[in-house]
C-alpha cells in the first residue's frame, strides 16, 4: 500500500517525525518543494496551499493501478501502532473513500483519507480543485458540503464514510475523551495559533502526546478537558456546523439538524443588529456530545 504525503523545507521536521513513527511497511511516496509559499495567518496554509494539496492527490490517484487503494495524509500526522490492517479492514468494496473523522459524529478531515482509484474519486478531486479556483475557499470546508450536500454521490457516484475515532485527530478531543485503542494522532488542532511555515507547536503537542500515552495519565486528561471547553471551538462549531452556517443544505443530515438548513449570512445579520452572542446556541456540553467542526480559519485547525 502506497502513502502520499508532500510538505516543504520548513515542514521537513514534520515529515522526519511521521516517517519515524510509522509501524506498516507502506511504500512511501513524498512530494516535496522547497517552499510551498504559505499564507501566515490561514488554516493550512491558505490557498495556494490548498490547490497544491488538491493537485497532488489527483497526481497520487494517476501513479497507482486502477481500483488500488492508496493513502494520501498530511505531515502533521504521527503513528502508534500498525494502522494498515484497520484501514484495510475499513475500505471495503462498497466504499470509494474514507476520510478521518473531524467529530465524533460529523465532519471529515482530509488530512487523512483511503482512497480508490476509480472514476468517481478521480471526478471528485477535479471537481474540489476546481472549487477552491473558483471560490478561494478553505478545502476542506469545499468538500464537506460537496460530501454532506449529497453532490459527491449524485454528480460523481462517490461512495464515502469515515474512519473510526482510533485514527485519531486532536480535534476529537472536543468529546473529552480518547479512544484506549489509539492508533495514530493527527495534530489538526492546536490551542496556541499556528504561524505558517513554523511547525514548532504541532511538533511541541506531538511530543506531548507521546509523553501522556506513555506516563501521564493526568496531563491527557487536562489536554483533553482545554480542548473540549475551548470557545473557538464552540464559537466555530455554530459558524460551521451549527445555526450560522452559511451555504446550501445538507441534504445528507436528518430533517431538523441544527447543520442542515444552512443560508446563514454574518453580514446580514450584523446590518440587522443581531448581535453574535444573541445567537450563538451551541454550549460546551454539545461540543461534548456532538462536536461537529470542520478546521477553522481563525482558529490553530487544520
Amino acid at each position: 500500500m502506497k502513502l502520499f504525503f508532500f510538505y516543504d523545507e520548513n515542514f521537513r521536521p514534520l515529515r522526519d517525525n511521521l516517517v519515524s513513527s510509522l509501524h506498516d511497511d507502506f511504500e512511501l511516496r513524498e512530494y516535496y518543494l522547497p517552499d510551498l509559499g504559505v499564507m501566515k495567518n490561514r488554516a493550512g496554509g491558505g490557498v495556494p496551499t490548498y490547490l497544491y494539496k488538491a493537485h497532488r492527490v489527483r497526481d497520487a490517484i494517476d501513479e497507482v493501478a486502477e481500483g488500488e487503494v492508496l493513502i494520501f495524509c498530511d505531515v502533521d500526522v504521527q503513528f502508534f501502532k500498525p494502522v494498515k490492517s484497520t484501514i484495510e479492514a475499513c475500505m471495503t468494496d462498497d466504499l470509494d473513500i474514507l476520510l478521518q473523522s473531524e467529530f465524533e459524529d460529523i465532519g471529515v478531515n482530509i488530512g487523512f483519507m483511503a482512497m480508490r482509484n476509480v472514476p468517481s474519486v478521480r471526478s471528485f478531486w477535479e471537481h474540489v480543485h476546481k472549487e477552491i479556483e473558483r471560490l478561494g475557499g478553505l478545502d476542506q470546508r469545499i468538500v464537506n458540503n460537496i460530501l454532506y450536500s449529497g453532490r459527491a454521490l449524485q454528480d460523481f457516484g462517490l461512495r464515502w464514510d469515515r474512519f473510526p475515532v482510533t485514527l485519531w485527530a486532536s480535534s476529537l478531543a472536543a468529546s473529552g475523551r480518547i479512544p484506549p485503542d489509539i492508533l495514530l494522532h493527527h495534530a489538526n488542532f492546536t490551542a496556541q495559533r499556528c504561524v505558517g511555515g513554523d511547525p514548532s507547536v504541532k511538533l511541541a503537542q506531538m511530543h506531548e502526546m507521546r509523553r501522556f500515552l506513555a506516563e501521564d495519565p493526568d496531563g491527557l486528561s487536562a489536554f483533553l478537558s482545554s480542548v473540549q471547553h475551548d470557545p473557538t471551538i464552540l464559537d466555530y462549531r455554530d459558524r460551521h456546523f451549527g445555526a450560522r452556517r452559511p451555504g446550501e443544505v445538507w441534504a445528507t443530515l436528518p430533517e431538523g439538524h441544527l447543520a442542515r438548513q444552512g443560508g446563514f449570512s454574518e453580514k446580514r445579520n450584523k446590518k440587522a443588529g443581531v448581535s453574535e452572542s444573541s445567537i450563538l446556541t451551541v454550549s460546551e456540553d454539545q461540543v461534548s456530545l456532538a462536536g461537529v467542526f470542520p478546521p477553522t480559519e481563525l482558529a490553530a485547525v487544520a
